[in-house]
């Protein structure tokens, strides 16, 4: 049977994820070492070409039967199936791109194609792995599809709240999911598997003995999300993205409010979804005395931003960016991310002149000299960070300008510079990133940093206005996840 092109690309994956896995602990994984297979399956000179795709599909599929079931042929049939779908899905976006659009039609479709339309959107939800378990997929219904079959939206607001386990940074510990009139339909604590690392009650107040207590899985939610999201079902959230990959779900189509609206004159920025409720619905949020995330408010705030964007004749796609506010006793700080977990906080001062270290007060942050030592974990990942506190302002500022390297700036205008961290004893290092803590548009007071950083939204903001031609699905396409 001819190797389609679909499943040679899938095992040119598997095999390329199989050399990863014994780089990163041969100890571990001998049998994923591919370079040591061909040299003892297969002749010269063909097995000196280490490129996966640079072999036949025959040689391709021997290795990966030794995988076993999880690794290898397993994984290369839902890579497959994958990919298979992933192109009926461009099939149908093309038809979709076609679309004549009515300025008078729904604006809740409107503003759904504007997601679509977001620089990030292909990079944060054309992405998501729903081939591997336990994620599951919703049925795609593409918006023209839904237009022409005078499917009114149907709006569901969502989100979650997460914690970190062992094995997953963004593991579902709460959901919630409200309807447009208001209601309700999902609230509930969800049991993690594996071991809670960082439960993040700081922010979402919850507890682990709570959420380990918790009777609903993973699963359950799934089971119900899916249920939920009939055909013309849109869900809505701010970020949604990593609600969804928490969820494990990948739905089509969505609203994310954090690709509608941006900051002015910030083409990296985006506001937080408090500020938004502030500026545009006239409302603040987390108001209780703890000031905690409540995944209903999340999930509503969000929902009514979108309801709002459909009620105005000509609603704001823009606001202005408040002042970033600076603590003055953080003026003396220096910020690092990308840390690998498991670095001391000695080692981390080694990023800075020696004349500078001398001045350095403090090292805090939540993962430093933590007791991990796995080689893949440092050199994953699974990062932090970290604030390096000086004896006072003049001597944080001359720290960082004696920085070697170029200055960039983050998303709200920080100045900002990498710096190799050497890892151990040996050569290898990672690079790290150390930022000041004001921008030139700060204000220095008693008040918390603000802002948030996520891509922008360039797409105008309005949608031209052309005469509404009926169309209809060519036959000739058939609807990712129909029946053949």
């Amino acid at each position: 049977m001819p190797t389609s092109a679909e499943e040679f690309a899938a095992l040119v994956r598997v095999v390329k994820d199989a050399q990863r896995r014994f780089t990163a602990a041969p100890s571990e994984h001998p049998g994923c070492d591919f370079k040591a297979w061909l040299k003892a399956n297969v002749k010269r000179p063909e097995n000196q070409r280490g490129d996966p795709s640079r072999h036949t599909a025959e040689t391709l599929r021997k290795f990966v039967e030794t995988l076993g079931t999880a690794l290898g042929t397993a994984r290369v049939t839902a890579l497959t199936k994958h990919d298979q779908w992933r192109k009926k899905r461009a099939e149908w976006d093309e038809w979709g791109d076609d679309e004549v659009v009515d300025a008078k039609g729904d604006r809740a479709w409107a503003l759904v194609r504007r997601t679509r339309k977001h620089e990030g959107f292909a990079e944060a939800y054309y992405r998501l792995p729903s081939h591997e378990p336990p994620w599951r997929r919703t049925k795609y219904r593409p918006v023209r599809w839904c237009v022409e079959k005078e499917m009114k939206p149907r709006l569901l607001g969502v989100d979650c709240e997460m914690c970190e386990t062992d094995d997953d940074t963004r593991a579902l510990v709460g959901v919630s999911v409200v309807d447009d009139e208001g209601n309700i339909l999902l609230k509930t604590l969800v049991k993690p598997p594996g071991n809670i690392v960082d439960m993040r009650t700081e922010i979402t107040g919850l507890k682990a003995e709570n959420v380990l207590a918790a009777p609903t899985t993973l699963s359950d939610v799934q089971d119900r999300l899916v249920e939920l999201c009939k055909p013309g079902t849109v869900l809505v959230g701010h970020s949604l993205m990593h609600d969804l990959k928490s969820l494990k779900i990948d739905h089509q189509p969505v609203i994310d409010t954090g690709m509608l609206f941006r900051y002015k004159n910030l083409p990296r920025s985006t506001p937080s979804l408090a500020i938004l409720c502030e500026t545009l619905l006239k409302r603040k949020m987390r108001q209780t005395e703890a000031g905690y995330h409540d995944s209903v408010e999340d999930a509503k705030a969000a929902l009514d931003l979108v309801l709002w964007a459909v009620r105005e004749a000509k609603p704001i796609f823009e606001v202005d960016a408040p002042p970033h506010k600076v603590d003055a006793e953080d003026l003396c700080k220096l910020f690092i991310h990308r840390i690998p977990r498991g670095t001391s906080a000695e080692a981390l001062k080694m990023v800075f002149e020696e004349t500078d270290r001398a001045h350095i007060e403090s090292v805090q942050g939540s993962f430093l000299d933590a007791t991990t030592t796995d080689s893949a974990a440092l050199g994953g990942k699974k990062t932090t960070s970290c604030l390096v506190t000086f004896t006072d302002t003049k001597r944080a500022n001359d720290a960082f300008e004696r920085l070697d390297g170029a200055v960039t700036k983050d998303a709200i205008g920080r100045a900002q510079k990498s710096r190799a961290l050497p890892l151990d004893s040996t050569d290898r290092s990672v690079s790290v990133v150390v930022r000041r803590m004001t921008s030139s548009g700060s204000v220095v007071s008693a008040g918390a940093a603000a802002g948030a950083k996520r891509p922008a939204n360039s797409v105008p903001a309005t949608v031209p206005k052309s005469k509404k031609v009926r169309q209809r699905k060519p036959k000739s396409i058939a609807l990712p996840g129909d029946k053949s």
